[in-house]
């Protein structure tokens, strides 16, 4: 595990706390809050949605989602020659 997966490790873990918490906020707001309320359902939308670009930088965005779900590398033909 060389710097890039600490680093991709550090970033998902940080983002996920940052968004966890925006989600308790945008929550509390929402319910406790006057005038904080537009703002309290844009933190909860962009921690929730925060959260799903953590998993997709850790993971990956599976092909179901992807913008051409048609096309899948792993299933493309090798242009190597046989047997090399």
């Amino acid at each position: 595990m060389g710097w890039r997966g600490v680093a991709k490790g550090f970033a998902v873990g940080f983002l996920i706390v940052l968004c966890v918490v925006g989600l308790w906020f945008g929550a509390v707001y929402v319910l406790f809050g006057r005038w904080q309320a537009a703002l309290a359902v844009f933190v909860f939308i962009a921690s929730f949605r925060g959260i799903i670009w953590a998993f997709d930088i850790m993971w990956g965005r599976p092909p179901v989602f992807s913008k051409r779900p048609w096309e899948r590398p792993w299933e493309q033909e090798s242009r190597r020659p046989p047997g090399g």
